[in-house]
Order: C-alpha cells, then structure tokens, then sequence
C-alpha cells in the first residue's frame, strides 16, 4: 500500500467512532474503505481471533460465538472494529474481561511511509501501546489479533424501564446496587422518551423513561438471585431482563441506532453516582428536545480499572461511569440547533463532576478535548510516537495527535 501526499493531502479511514464524529470523509483527500476487508478466524484451541481491518462487531460476535467464545467489544454491531478497538471498546464484557484494546495481541499496521508493521509487545512495542487508546493516527491496522473468552451461549440480560420521573430514587438504588457487584453483571442506563421498537409496547412510545440495561454473563440462577432487588424495585413500567442468546442480547439495541439520522453527541468520565449528580443527570434528561435524543450511562470499573494507568494510550482508567449525551433527530427537522444546545447545556452542568474523556465520544471539539482524553503525560508520550510513525501527520483526520512541531517543519 503506497500512499500520494501531493497538495497536503489528508487521510480518513472509515469505521466506527469517526462516522459519528463526521471525519469518516474528507474534502480534496484520501478515504481508505476496508469494508471489503471484514473476514474473521476462530481459533477455538488457542482462543484467539484474527479480524480484518473491515469488520464489524457482528462479524466477530457470530464467527467466536460458532465456538462459545467472544471478544470483549461494543453494544452495537453494525460499529466497525477497527474504530471501536483503536480508542478503547468500552462494552457489556468490559467489567470481567476488560476492553476491546486489553484483549488485543497484535495488529497488523501499514504506516504512513508505506511500510507493513506487526505491532505487538515485542515488535514496535511503541506502536502498539499507542494504538491501543490513540485512535487511527498511526496508521491503517489492516488485521487485528485478539484473545477471546468463553461466554453463552446464554446470558441472563435485558432492560428494565421505569417513569423518568422516578429517575432519582432508581439511580440512587442502582448506585447502591453496583458497589462491588459481581463482575459478570455488565450494566448501562439509559434515559430517553422510549423509543418506537418492536420490543416496547406502543402505550410506552413516546413517554420519558429511564432505563437500566442488564447483562449478566455467569451462572444463571446466581444472576437472577442478584438482579430480583432491582427488578421488584419501585414501580417498573416493564421487565424485559430474561435468558436468551448472547448474540441476542448484543444485537438488541442495533434499531435504536439506525444510519442515516443526525447524532450530536458530548460525553465526559463520571465519578459514582452521587446524590447532585443524579439530580443533573435526571433533570437535564427531563429537558430532551427530540423524541430521538437521549443519555446513556456506562459502568466502568472492574477488570478495565485493574490494568496499570500506563499500560496502553487508553487513560481514566479510574472513572466510575461515562456519560455520553446524544441529540439525535431526523434529516429535515427544523429543530437541530434546539437539539444541539440541549446536549451543550447538559454538559455544561456536568463541569463539576468531569474527569477526562473517552476519546471515542469526542466530536470535532478541538485539540484540548483531544489531549483532556489522555492527559498531559500520556499526551507527550504519543506525540514522541506520532513523530516517530507519521511525522508529517499524514493521518489526521481523526482526534489528532500532532507530531512535534520540530519534526513537522523539517518533514516539510
């Protein structure tokens, strides 16, 4: 793979988080497509996959699941691999297993001189402790190698749904719920005007609901005895938490995420869930200006918590939750600038409570965004690697990592 750099050309590689984020593609430049590319290898013995750069989630999910395995990924599998992994993989396995990029071994890197790597801990180790959280700035990983682990094939998953109006007194019991809660029990709220899908019954489309998603991936009957204080509790609208297939479960809530709407999304670290913390989150989500919008919350900690803070580019590893705020509405919908201040403001009222960011829920917000989702040290260690690999920043468009400006003026 030989790459032209007449006129400044820039470079996008489409997949994952860069959709959303608007720079899956770029004007005057390079777009380099590997949806072709989406083959995927169990290996059963030795429980590793080996993906191509193109795949999706659910590529992965059937082919490891075809052996009871599964890699520790997303929650919506029509997402690419390669831009969920590269940030971090923050998804329902996180907890017990850790994230996509603490189960990656290896990956197969075309740089930007042209050159095919294995990036691994032996080989460019460099290389491979940045790709690991920093994004698509180092190159294009063609392949991926990951270690899998036994899950299913049935879980005991699901969401339960109560009035936003009783968002509070859930969250706190959920708060109370999750401290040192088993590591099999993968959880995510979400707060929203419940969606028009097949699995909500239509008296509950339309009205303010908040959610708590379940997934519990250990023994069955142990999981049901830990989730029955949560599913009596207060005055559910609807329990959908029962057991069913792992693939089931992963792809449940692909309807809530089809392509073709507009997403404006902000996010930030969380601590745990304290009182005034709740009340701004529940507050602000009463305030949804779309019937599509909405907040999700995720339960970090666990296995993501326990790898060291300097092991891979992916940082905060001491946060309790993410917070993530979607505006989301449809093509021609003259509310988009309410929608889009709506997300702002609700960030805005989380400053007291922020702590870092999760560089896959970043927008085009700017390079100190970009350097609050590593921190200052971890920054400057992947700006000495950028310089290394791509000292003309040839891979920008992304959360951009810039080589020193030394380098960049005698590449120049």
């Amino acid at each position: 793979m030989r790459f032209a750099r007449e006129g400044g050309l820039g470079v996008s590689v489409r997949g994952g988080a860069h959709s959303i984020a608007g720079l899956a593609l770029v004007d005057d430049g390079l777009v380099i497509d590997l949806s072709l590319m989406r083959g995927v290898r169990t290996d059963p013995l030795n429980r590793t996959v080996r993906v191509q750069g193109g795949a999706l989630l659910g590529d992965v999910d059937h082919d490891a699941q075809l052996h009871g395995l599964a890699v520790p990924s997303g929650v919506v599998t029509h997402t690419g691999v390669g831009g969920l992994t590269l940030g971090g993989g923050i998804g329902w396995l996180m907890r017990k297993h850790g994230l996509s990029v603490d189960n990656m071994f290896s990956a197969d890197v075309v740089t930007a001189d042209g050159a095919l790597v294995r990036a691994d801990e032996d080989e460019h180790a460099d290389l491979f402790w940045a790709i690991r959280g920093g994004g698509g700035n180092f190159g294009v990983v063609t392949s991926f190698g990951f270690d899998a682990v036994p899950i299913g094939p049935t879980v005991l998953a699901g969401p339960i749904y109560w009035p936003m109006e009783d968002g509070p007194e859930v969250l706190r019991f959920y708060r109370d719920l999750i401290t040192d809660s088993p590591l099999e029990y993968g959880s995510i709220v979400n707060l929203r005007r419940a969606p028009a899908v097949a699995f909500l019954p239509t008296e509950l489309h339309g009205r303010h609901v908040v959610g708590i998603a379940n997934c519990w991936i250990g023994d069955l009957d142990e999981g049901e005895r830990f989730l029955e204080p949560l599913r009596r509790f207060g005055s559910p609208l609807i329990d959908l938490v029962t057991r069913k297939p792992w693939l089931a479960h992963q792809s449940m809530f692909d309807v809530t995420v089809p392509h073709g709407w507009h997403y404006y999304w902000k996010s930030t670290e969380l601590p745990p869930l304290e009182d005034d913390l709740i009340d701004v989150i529940v507050s602000n989500s009463l305030k949804i200006t779309s019937p599509l919008s909405y907040t999700v919350i995720f339960h970090l900690g666990g296995a993501v918590a326990t790898v060291p803070e300097d092991a891979t580019a992916y940082s905060h590893r001491g946060a309790a939750h993410n917070i993530n705020i979607n505006g989301v509405w449809q093509p021609g919908d003259p509310g988009a600038e309410d929608h889009t201040q709506w997300t702002r403001r609700f960030l805005d009222e989380l400053a007291p409570f922020q702590s870092g960011v999760y560089v896959n829920f970043l927008m085009e917000e700017g390079h100190d965004r970009v350097r609050a989702a590593y921190g200052p040290e971890k920054y400057e260690r992947l700006v000495d690697v950028k310089t290394k690999y791509d000292p003309e920043n040839f891979f920008r468009i992304n959360q951009n990592i810039s080589p020193s400006r030394s380098a960049t003026k005698d590449a120049h």
